[in-house]
């Protein structure tokens, strides 16, 4: 059996290690990083085992010899970060973020399958997608992103079955009753992923493709997924962007797809279920106030030393410490918190689900971006919601879609 290696820059101990726990007769053909031919020539000396040495710079897809890129696997010696659930506390998960760009380029070889090999042990993680793949894929085509609000209930969802649709969250609860599996669901909130993953990894179909943040690779265990690396804007308060290596963070999982969407190409993309509209008891105004001033003095005093000084401080001191990071109850909401329908499905919020208060003025904010960027880029995005409270986009009749 032939088996991958990479040799990263500073983990050759790691890599010797595993070729020493190596079954006897399986062959390794090694693949190093740029700088490292020396460590790997003397690897290659000492373990009979390595049959070939290759820079992951001089690698092309075709030189890799490997049957089935679907079943590829790379061994990764490596000792990644970790970073505290925020509403699991105090389990902690691996972060490969830094990781990124190594993993991005050996995806581009064709390996789907990483065995990440440290000090406590190994864990194989799939990556059967990553954006790129899907840049332009549907060029021209129109889409549909779905809320999960309940005007949902007053359309004729079978319309939309061999349409190219985006759901998310909870949306799967609809999939029966509208007679078809969408191709693509994602999720971004937080609080949704660590608290509710297990049930989106046991009801969402295989066969959607899964958008999420990528710091969740390792701990949202769906089949089908597609993490992305998602970033807060530096340049303006809000950003809109199509790059597969560098999408932007909003205030809603529906900004999230509309940059998914807008990167493959998708024109127009409509919008349905999209009421905005939240009959809440609770307000979160004064949380909502302090976070307006942290943006405001992250993009006034970015450049300052001193400022990225005492924010990397603050990240380091959580990192190293595991700081308890609670959320003010006046940020979560349940089904008693609600005065009408939030979702189409009541089962959506059943068992005292909690979710974040909704932030529509920063919502409102985000869509006004994608809106500039769709004007300036001759991308169309329409809302066909009935009644929706949200005037950013232009409105359409749901059914003069299909006439």
């Amino acid at each position: 059996m032939q088996h991958f290696l990479y040799l990263p820059e500073d983990n050759d101990f790691l890599a010797a290690q595993w070729l020493r726990e190596c079954p006897h007769g399986d062959t390794v053909r090694l693949i190093h990083a740029p700088g490292t031919e020396a460590h790997a020539d003397a690897l290659r000396r000492v373990f009979p085992a390595i049959v070939r040495t290759d820079s992951l710079d001089n690698l092309q897809e075709e030189t890799l010899e490997s049957p089935d890129t679907d079943a590829a696997r790379v061994t990764l010696p490596l000792t990644p970060d970790e970073f505290p659930l925020r509403y699991q506390f105090p389990v902690r998960v691996p972060d490969y973020r830094a990781q990124l760009p190594l993993l991005r380029d050996l995806w581009r070889l064709g390996f789907r399958e990483m065995e990440i090999y440290h000090a406590g042990g190994s864990r194989v993680l799939r990556l059967p997608h990553m954006p790129h793949e899907f840049e332009g894929c549907h060029a021209g085509r129109r889409c549909f992103i779905v809320g999960n609000g309940p005007s949902l209930n007053d359309l004729d969802m079978s319309k939309l079955a061999g349409e190219i649709v985006f759901t998310a969250n909870r949306g799967y609860l609809g999939f029966e009753h509208w007679g078809f599996t969408p191709p693509y669901w994602g999720v971004y909130d937080p609080l949704q992923i660590e608290q509710y993953g297990t049930e989106y990894e046991k009801h969402v179909p295989d066969s959607c493709i899964k958008f999420f943040p990528f710091q969740y690779w390792a701990h949202l265990r769906v089949r089908n997924g597609c993490p992305l690396s998602l970033d807060w804007p530096r340049s303006a308060s809000r950003e809109f962007s199509t790059c597969p290596d560098r999408l932007c963070v909003g205030y809603s999982v529906v900004y999230m797809l509309l940059q998914v969407a807008a990167m493959m190409g998708c024109n127009p993309i409509i919008l349905v279920g999209l009421d905005h509209r939240y009959q809440l008891k609770k307000r979160n105004g004064l949380m909502r106030r302090i976070r307006l001033v942290g943006r405001w003095t992250a993009c006034k005093y970015d450049d300052r030393a001193w400022y990225r000084c005492a924010e990397a401080a603050w990240r380091e001191y959580f990192k190293l410490r595991g700081k308890r990071m609670t959320v003010p109850a006046s940020r979560l909401w349940n089904a008693g918190d609600a005065g009408a329908a939030t979702h189409f499905d009541a089962a959506y919020t059943a068992e005292r689900k909690q979710f974040l208060m909704p932030r529509p003025q920063d919502a409102e904010a985000d869509y006004r971006c994608a809106r500039a960027w769709a004007a300036a880029h001759g991308l169309e995005i329409l809302n066909a919601t009935p009644g929706s409270a949200l005037d950013v986009f232009s409105m359409v009749p749901f059914d003069s879609l299909f006439q």
